[in-house]
């Protein structure tokens, strides 16, 4: 039999047991406890934010208004009017008729075609410009009528709307699709061109995204094989604009990649093929032997093909952006320029420089971030504006 002091101490240690677990125990209910109540201790703010229900309307909402902007980041898109093409445009206006203006402010008794020559040399219209509006001034006007300003602006007015109307609509039409030469049947095949940097792939992603939101069936093909993040920023583009991008893996032959999505487009019936190019300096002699040859490869598949081949020139570049036309245009037969970067420039006057010394119609303008800012280009509304 166990002694009683056995028994004592067995009583003890079942004592000293069972306060334990129930230290343990109420360690365990009080934390539970503290957690289940936490979240109606926070503050409403911060309980709100952690709802499920208020989070996926606010991500929903973000997606809609979001856009990509010309370094490929997604920033917030606000609904907004149209960018007024007068603003975007102050800076041209202040470095050009500006300077102009404040001749005949600071001596409006005189002529001063000297020095409205010189300020017209150095607001990017290009030389041939020039002289045609110094001899506009010089023989239309009397010696009298050179010495009043409003007299000088109507006639450089004048003189800049007939630079555009060979080749330019004068009256602003709506939509994308108005400055695009379609193809009669089959796809549509645009070739885009530019150096690297004036915004080429950006313009190709708000192109695509503005004809798909037309109906139109759109296949984007990743023709610069030489920059290796060119497919990418052009992925996030198109996976925007929900059209279709063309970009075979290990194809290194940006020819290649040309002569199989136009037959793709052909096949498949795209009703437009945007194909993009590695952007190049217009210097690079045996680079711009390769996009010849890009171009030929096309008319294998498609006779016509391609029906627009478009330039994308930064207006910043200004007689920089006239030369690489003009080489571009040598090797490609240009049907027209996209001109990008308009809105904060000073150098927009090379939009007449090109319509002067290249006759190459501007079909797209960009003004701002947006997909929408990329516009058709209007010569009436835009001579207006340099006017203002």
């Amino acid at each position: 039999m166990m002694s009683a002091g056995h028994a004592q101490q067995i009583e003890i240690l079942f004592y000293v047991v069972g306060l334990l677990l129930f230290v343990i125990f109420g360690v365990i209910i009080l934390s539970y406890l503290r957690r289940t109540r936490q979240p109606s201790q926070q503050l409403p703010h911060e309980a709100k934010r952690e709802m499920p229900t208020t989070a996926e309307p606010a991500e929903e909402k973000e997606a809609v208004l979001a856009h990509v902007d010309s370094t490929g980041q997604i920033v917030s898109d606000i609904e907004a009017p149209a960018i007024d093409l007068k603003e975007a445009l102050k800076k041209t206006e202040e470095n050009l008729f500006g300077r102009i203006r404040n001749l005949f402010k600071s001596d409006s008794g005189s002529a001063h075609l000297d020095e409205i020559e010189e300020i017209l040399y150095t607001s990017d219209l290009g030389p041939t410009t020039v002289q045609r509006l110094m001899a506009a001034l010089e023989e239309k006007l009397s010696k009298k009528e050179r010495a009043d300003y409003d007299t000088v602006r109507s006639a450089l007015k004048e003189e800049i709307k007939n630079i555009f109307a060979g080749s330019h609509s004068s009256t602003p039409e709506q939509g994308i699709l108005s400055k695009i030469q379609f193809a009669e049947n089959g796809p549509t095949v645009l070739m885009i061109v530019g150096v690297n940097g004036a915004g080429k792939t950006t313009s190709i992603g708000k192109i695509s995204s503005q004809l798909a939101s037309q109906g139109k069936k759109v296949l984007v093909a990743a023709g610069d094989t030489f920059r290796a993040a060119a497919g990418g920023q052009l992925k996030v583009w198109t996976d925007r604009a929900q059209v279709e991008i063309f970009s075979p893996e290990g194809v290194t032959d940006p020819s290649a990649v040309a002569f199989d999505a136009v037959a793709k487009g052909k096949a498949q019936n795209y009703d437009v093929v945007i194909v993009d190019t590695a952007g190049r300096l217009h210097t690079q002699a045996n680079l711009m032997e390769e996009i010849k040859k890009m171009k030929r490869v096309m008319s294998k598949v498609i006779p016509e093909a391609p029906h627009e081949t478009l330039i994308v020139l930064d207006a910043n570049s200004g007689q920089n952006a006239l030369m690489q036309a003009k080489e571009f245009h040598n090797a490609l037969t240009l049907t027209g320029a996209v001109l990008t970067k308009m809105d904060g420039t000073a150098k927009g006057g090379v939009a007449v420089g090109l319509a002067q010394e290249l006759q190459i119609p501007i079909k797209l303008i960009g003004v701002g971030e947006r997909i929408q800012d990329l516009r058709t280009f209007s010569s009436q509304e835009f001579v207006d504006s340099l006017f203002q």
